[in-house]
């Protein structure tokens, strides 16, 4: 008995009598919207009688055929929409002073009650008499008649309606004033019902009596008196047709489509309008007759969803410069004049969202000391002019979501960071999540800048493996700074142009390097000759053991023809059958060089190549400085070190020392017997080079 409120929506009620409520005195708000879907509620006469205090009472959608008499005089809002009520008569709303807010939308006012068979449905005009039973309720703020098939309304009828401020008529079939006489429904004049709703705006499923309620916004509202024509036939407007709605502040003519050449007084009629609602219309925007030339007093104007594609030079110069807000989004701009900002030295919020800019230009002070909310969301913006805000402090919120953004270059983040911006939307772009972006996500970890749904809509799109994963998530420290990234790159980069220098000397100059640091060493560090002892060998052959065919030439070729053949046999120190096992190669290799008088090198490409071959030559080379005896015979078995300036030294000032293999088998003969003879010399004292001739 103490409820003040109560809530039957949505049920299967069938009678409501009068001992319902008869306990509820204190019920100050009731619902009994649906409370039967199938079929009509029976309410019963003076049921709400006793509800005294009662101030909200909703029967929305009830089937009801009539309105329930005797209701409580307390009540201020009486929601009245999806009924099948005929007509309004005085004896439903008598003494209804304090009602201020009546809706009567959807398939209300129909003179014949025939919602099932949309084929026999009448247009309904509105008369001085349609709403007569509603003056008296002199409170009465707010009146919805949306969505009643009204194709006429006298607007002087409203203005016997001293305290209203909102006057709903969307979603209905007015046409434009003045019209062709229509048949009176009296007469009996039907005409198929066009079933079509506009394709601009979708149809609400409900009205309440709130203006959260998406009825109208909240701006509209608070303006002044409000008209809302929206989604009706006015395929042309005239100043005729605002005439006898009052001192009308916002107008919503959104959703109609009209497209007609503009004369520049649509609006006449409408001194104080501050409030102007143009969406989802085919404005033309090229015609010199402006239709906001004489609204001096708009301050928010609404054109988005229009088709416009651009906006000539001298539109931005007629348009209202008082204006706080303006909107032009879900149009098909490609481009945007931003020095034309200039002109509005009032504009606070820019809606340029749902268009196709591709580019943004810097935005200075110079351009607007005003705007503190920028909406560029859904666009095809790619790239964001260096710094493209500079110098308006008064910027805070700043929208580039679901564009083409990549990265967003340090210079624009500086001067974001140099405004007042406190907010950036960045969701749903492109993001790259590599080391370019390394700037830009540094800035947004250090930035106070709020960023929403940072860590859930701000993701990469690129590379593949980061794809779908937060932005803020990358790991920068793999990427350095661009300072950083040169001096590891000049450091890299002379590492391999030295190594590759020091690389090609040394294939090209190794003898003569190596010869020349070997010896200023000796000269630095000092120098303790080495004698030679008592020769056991006459020739040390080193050759390249891994090859089979020259391990086999030398063992049945060489030795047999040096050791076994001739009158004088000279001993030879071969590696593998005179070396002691287990004696590591260069004390072999020493030995082996110290014990013979001379070193046969066995030369072929592959052994030349070997680090073997390189230190025999080096430690031959040690006996010349040691005993200023030059020890190397060079029997070149196979055409190598052909560009050598070794070899071509030795064959200037020693070409005894070096012998080639025959290139035809006739000639072989003559090979074995110099070699041979060369041999023989190698007991006399040698005379080919020294250290003095070297000098």
């Amino acid at each position: 008995s103490n409820a003040t409120e109560l809530d039957l929506s949505e049920n299967y009620i069938t009678n409501i009598s009068v001992k319902s409520f008869s306990n509820l005195r204190n019920l100050t708000k009731l619902d009994l919207s649906w409370a039967n879907k199938n079929h009509a509620v029976n309410i019963v006469a003076n049921v709400f009688k006793n509800l005294t205090k009662l101030n909200h009472l909703s029967l929305t959608g009830n089937c009801l055929n009539e309105t329930p008499s005797n209701l409580p005089h307390s009540v201020e809002i009486l929601e009245l929409n999806n009924n099948k009520i005929i007509l309004l008569d005085n004896s439903s709303f008598a003494g209804l002073t304090n009602v201020k807010k009546l809706w009567l939308s959807k398939k209300l006012l129909l003179l014949e009650s025939v919602l099932e068979n949309y084929d026999c449905l009448v247009f309904q005009t509105i008369v001085q008499d349609t709403l007569s039973p509603l003056y008296g309720l002199r409170n009465l703020s707010a009146l919805n008649l949306g969505t009643n098939f009204i194709i006429k309304s006298d607007s002087k009828i409203f203005s016997k309606f001293q305290q209203l401020k909102m006057i709903y008529l969307a979603e209905n079939r007015l046409y434009p004033s003045p019209v062709k006489s229509i048949a009176n429904p009296s007469d009996g004049f039907h005409q198929r019902l066009d079933l079509s709703i506009s394709p601009y705006i979708k149809p609400h499923t409900d009205f309440a009596y709130d203006v959260s309620h998406s009825l109208i916004k909240q701006e509209c509202f608070d303006s002044g008196r409000v008209l809302i024509l929206s989604s009706n036939n006015l395929f042309f407007i005239s100043p005729k047709q605002f005439e006898g709605y009052g001192n009308i502040a916002c107008l919503n003519l959104s959703g109609n489509g009209f497209s007609a050449a503009l004369n520049g007084t649509e609006f006449s009629s409408l001194p104080n309008l501050t409030y102007l609602d143009l969406s989802f219309n085919k404005i033309d925007l090229a015609y010199d007759n402006m239709l906001f030339t004489n609204l001096t007093n708009l301050t928010i104007l609404d054109i988005s969803q229009n088709r416009i594609t651009k906006i000539p030079d001298n539109v931005y110069e007629r348009l209202p410069h008082n204006l706080t807000k303006l909107r032009i989004s879900g149009n098909s701009l490609t481009d945007f004049k931003w020095n034309r900002l200039k002109c509005f030295h009032q504009l606070q919020i820019l809606d340029l969202s749902f268009n196709s800019l591709s580019h943004v230009k810097g935005i200075n002070s110079n351009i607007t000391q005003s705007l503190t909310f920028l909406d560029l969301s859904h666009n095809h913006i790619f790239h964001l002019d260096d710094g493209f805000i500079k110098g308006p402090k008064s910027l805070t919120t700043l929208s580039l979501s679901n564009n083409k953004l990549t990265t967003i270059n340090q210079s624009t983040l500086l001067s974001i960071s140099n405004n007042q911006i406190k907010t950036l939307f960045l969701q749903q772009n492109p993001f790259q999540c590599t080391c370019y972006s390394f700037e830009f996500i540094l800035w947004i970890e250090n930035s106070n800048v709020k960023i929403p749904r940072l860590t859930t809509k701000v993701k990469c799109a690129t590379p593949e493996n980061q794809k779908g994963r937060a932005l803020i998530y990358f790991d920068i420290n793999q990427c350095v700074n661009d300072s950083q990234a040169f001096q590891i790159y000049i450091l890299i980069t002379s590492f391999i142009f030295a190594f590759m220098f020091v690389t090609t000397v040394a294939h090209l100059f190794y003898w003569d390097a190596s010869y020349v640091v070997h010896f200023m060493k000796a000269r630095l560090k000092g120098y303790r000759s080495l004698n030679s002892p008592e020769s056991v060998y006459d020739v040390f052959v080193t050759y390249d053991t891994r090859d089979p065919h020259v391990s086999e030439w030398v063992m049945k070729n060489l030795r047999v023809k040096l050791e076994e053949e001739g009158e004088t046999h000279l001993p030879l120190c071969l590696e593998e059958r005179d070396w002691p096992l287990g004696v590591p190669l260069v004390d072999n290799l020493t030995q082996s060089i110290q014990y013979s008088r001379k070193t046969l090198f066995v030369l072929t490409e592959g052994y030349v190549k070997t680090g073997v071959f390189k230190l025999a030559m080096y430690l031959a080379h040690q006996r010349l400085l040691d005993e200023n005896v030059d020890v190397i015979v060079l029997l070149m078995l196979e055409p190598v070190l052909q560009h050598s300036h070794f070899l071509r030294l030795r064959r200037r000032l020693c070409e005894k020392s070096v012998v080639e293999w025959p290139r035809t088998a006739a000639a072989e003969a003559w090979f074995w017997q110099n070699l041979r003879s060369i041999t023989l010399l190698i007991r006399q004292p040698d005379l080919c080079l020294s250290v003095t001739s070297l000098a």
